[in-house]
């Protein structure tokens, strides 16, 4: 039953998800992750009871076919997203991300332009 439920909630996820743009990033190890990147609005309070309102989602595709989909949250550099149970971090900067699973990284890359793309004329 509860399995059940987890499916439903992250399928329902990833079906509305609309992506408006992508990314590719590489590590050193040749490893990639795909990012597309959505909106949704959403209300975050902060301990102090500050409320931010954000409008930003990314989806995360590992090579292994895993996906998760990250809500954007208060950064101290670059743009952070998080997963809804708090258990995935992705962190852009410039050029460069950083993907944490309870904190630990489990993957750095940097963005590399999708070389199969074709070129707008």
């Amino acid at each position: 039953m509860i399995c059940a439920i987890c499916l439903i909630i992250n399928g329902c996820a990833s079906f509305g998800f609309k992506t408006e743009r992508k990314s590719r990033f590489v590590d050193a190890d040749a490893n990639t992750v795909y990012v597309e990147y959505g909106k949704e609005e959403r209300t975050e309070t902060l301990p102090n009871g500050a409320e931010l309102k954000f409008d930003r989602k990314v989806r995360v595709t590992f090579q292994n076919g895993k996906r998760i989909t990250l809500y954007q949250t208060l950064a101290p550099s670059g743009v952070r997203y998080q997963s809804a149970d708090k258990k995935f971090i992705f962190v852009e900067r410039g050029p460069y991300c950083q993907i944490l699973e309870n904190g630990f990284t489990i993957y750095q890359g940097l963005f590399n332009k999708d070389c199969t793309e074709k070129k707008k004329k």
